[in-house]
């Protein structure tokens, strides 16, 4: 007999999909995740969403109002992915040994490792199983000068694109 969520996972696993980090503040606390499930929504206006899991601290961080940026990463960001993936990493400090600046509109930590960025202000959520779909207004974008490649989840790994 086969399980169905496990059938599932499998097809799912066969989506390629862009991977990208999503950052937030609590506080003076900088959150950040992995995340494969940024999609654009709209041009007018500039709008995405992205999906975090309802027990994630970031998932509060990001409620209506709140500001977060997405990092859309760059081929060699692959263990920048790989850490804010690790389940139970520390909240505090979980930025200190990874490159990043500030984004002037949303205040939100923006990976160096990264071709390009937004700064989104939450529009609303929406509690679907066991997670919580953010749609966002995009407030801002920003182009790597030299951005090439990404990295792309498929397969249940998360590989390097050209």
């Amino acid at each position: 007999m086969t399980d169905p969520v496990e059938d599932y996972r499998l097809a799912m696993s066969r989506l390629i999909s862009g991977v990208c980090v999503i950052s937030a503040r609590a506080g003076s606390l900088d959150l950040a995740m992995t995340a494969t499930s940024v999609v654009s929504v709209s041009l007018e206006p500039p709008t995405v969403l992205f999906c975090v899991h309802s027990d994630a601290r970031l998932a509060e961080a990001v409620q209506p109002g709140g500001t977060w940026g997405v990092s859309i990463l760059s081929a060699a960001a692959g263990a920048v992915a790989d850490w804010l993936a690790s389940p139970g990493r520390p909240a505090v400090g979980q930025l200190d040994r990874v490159g990043h600046h500030r984004g002037e509109h949303s205040g939100t930590a923006l990976l160096d490792e990264a071709t390009a960025w937004l700064q989104c202000r939450t529009e609303w959520t929406k509690e679907a199983g066991s997670h919580e779909v953010v749609v966002g207004q995009v407030l801002s974008t920003a182009l790597a000068p030299a951005g090439s490649g990404g990295i792309v989840h498929h397969l249940g790994r998360m590989r390097a694109a050209p």
